[in-house]
């Protein structure tokens, strides 16, 4: 069975996800509202009333997210949420990978160039993606 997955991280990045999960396709892009995308030396997500962050959708497969699962440490460094995303007038549920915990740090250089060669693979502006590197650099 197909699912939707959410990725704002480095999942977003079309050649890491093609190791991963080669069985997975991308589908565009969407805005996430309501959550703000933070660094805790990995990407992660929080809800957060009026902030918007940007997020690749993909179709995955079963292996596909038993992959994904390995990848980001589910279910001891994150956890599977289900989103309410609004893709053109219509609601669709998509499943996000969101830490289970972690201070806010900056992420390795390597990390944040992955995730934007994501943001310039599905065309996404990179100004949140900036922000969150930003914030996680005045902790």
């Amino acid at each position: 069975m197909k699912k939707l997955y959410v990725a704002y991280g480095s999942n977003m990045n079309v050649e890491q996800m093609a190791m991963r999960c080669p069985k997975a396709t991308p589908l565009g892009k969407c805005i996430l509202e309501d959550y703000k995308l933070e660094f805790r030396r990995v990407a992660n997500i929080i809800k957060c009333k009026g902030a918007k962050t940007p997020v690749a959708l993909w179709k995955i497969t079963e292996n596909c997210e038993k992959a994904l699962d390995r990848y980001e440490g589910y279910p001891r460094l994150y956890r599977k949420e289900y989103i309410m995303l609004n893709i053109r007038g219509r609601k669709v549920m998509g499943m996000a990978y969101v830490m289970n915990g972690g201070e806010i740090a900056e992420p390795s250089e390597r990390y944040y160039n992955i995730i934007k060669q994501g943001y310039k693979d599905f065309g996404i502006e990179t100004t949140i993606l900036e922000n969150a590197l930003i914030e996680s650099q005045k902790v």
